[in-house]
């Protein structure tokens, strides 16, 4: 199994201090505040499981730490960058601290990385191993290979990666012992369209090797990648509570330096290792949720977590 994981601090250091910190029992590290679940009293704290929609990256309040500000109880922000619900049932004591605090909210992540019978799932964190050739790739290389070696397979694959996102994710719930909320975060409602035109285009680019996006966003949608209404309605239909935010406000930003105030020029994306040098640099926020979108994330979590739980303490 590869143990891999982003750590966006090097990346991002001129935008935002991740306050890095890990949990007993996992050697990746999450962002803080820092919290140690097994020494703070239970019920004290609620957990957050998700990518990094849900890290937060580029900005200093992301949607747990508004949560927290808003319900007056500390958050434990578990999210890892590029994750899909497996990783968590990798760690037990993971688990042991999501069942010690007061709720979950489980965001909807991507199952570009479940695995399927061309593609095994290698650390649930983004990279796969190509069955094909024992490789591990990352999910969205693994995924232009499949596109130009096997057009006719496409669906099937698609259809069994699903499959294996809502049964790992079903595997996770069953873990958890404490009230989960279902959160669907997105710029797109769950359910889409496969664009069949799309995928053809984009083939032709990399046969012709002129292709510089990072998905195949025509077979994957946009962030859930590969996650329908179905899987989302699967998946919720088994959880305490659920909610949607539907939000691209405030995208496109200009990256500003925390300590000059002036913008950063480009971020590169060599610090998340070499599989990752190409991808193209970002000026302004192109792709992680903005801080206005943070905040809609808060505001569609507050009435889900009260009908769960009741009317719950406010600063």
């Amino acid at each position: 199994m590869k143990l891999w994981y982003p750590d966006y601090q090097p990346r991002d250091y001129e935008l935002v201090d991740y306050e890095r910190f890990y949990v007993d029992g996992c050697n990746v590290p999450f962002r803080g505040p820092p919290l140690n679940p097994f020494k703070a009293e239970p019920n004290s704290y609620f957990s957050c499981l998700g990518a990094v929609q849900t890290y937060g990256a580029f900005y200093p309040r992301p949607y747990p730490a508004l949560l927290s500000e808003s319900l007056g109880l500390r958050s434990l922000n578990l999210a890892v960058g590029g994750t899909g619900p497996g990783f968590y049932t990798l760690y037990e004591r993971l688990i042991e601290a999501m069942n010690r605090g007061r709720f979950v909210v489980l965001q909807c992540m991507a199952a570009r990385h479940a695995g399927n019978s061309r593609l095994q799932a290698d650390g649930y964190v983004e990279f796969v191993i190509d069955r094909r050739t024992g490789e591990s790739v990352p999910s969205w290389a693994a995924w232009k290979r499949i596109i130009v070696e096997e057009p006719d397979n496409v669906l099937r694959y698609v259809e069994e990666s699903r499959r294996a996102w809502i049964d790992t994710s079903l595997q996770l719930l069953s873990r958890i012992t404490v009230p989960v909320i279902f959160f669907y975060y997105s710029r797109r409602p769950p359910d889409y369209q496969i664009d069949a035109a799309a995928i053809e285009a984009q083939r032709e680019r990399l046969r012709q090797g002129t292709d510089s996006g990072p998905f195949v966003e025509g077979l994957m949608g946009d962030f859930p990648h590969l996650v329908d209404g179905r899987c989302v309605r699967e998946v919720a239909a088994a959880c305490a509570g659920y909610a949607e935010c539907l939000s691209a406000r405030g995208m496109g930003q200009i990256l500003v330096s925390r300590f000059t105030g002036r913008p950063i020029g480009e971020v590169e994306h060599s610090a998340l290792g070499d599989e990752f040098v190409k991808l193209p640099h970002m000026s302004h926020n192109t792709y992680y949720p903005s801080a206005e979108m943070h905040e809609d994330a808060r505001e569609a979590l507050l009435p889900a977590i009260d009908r769960v739980l009741g009317k719950t303490p406010k600063k």
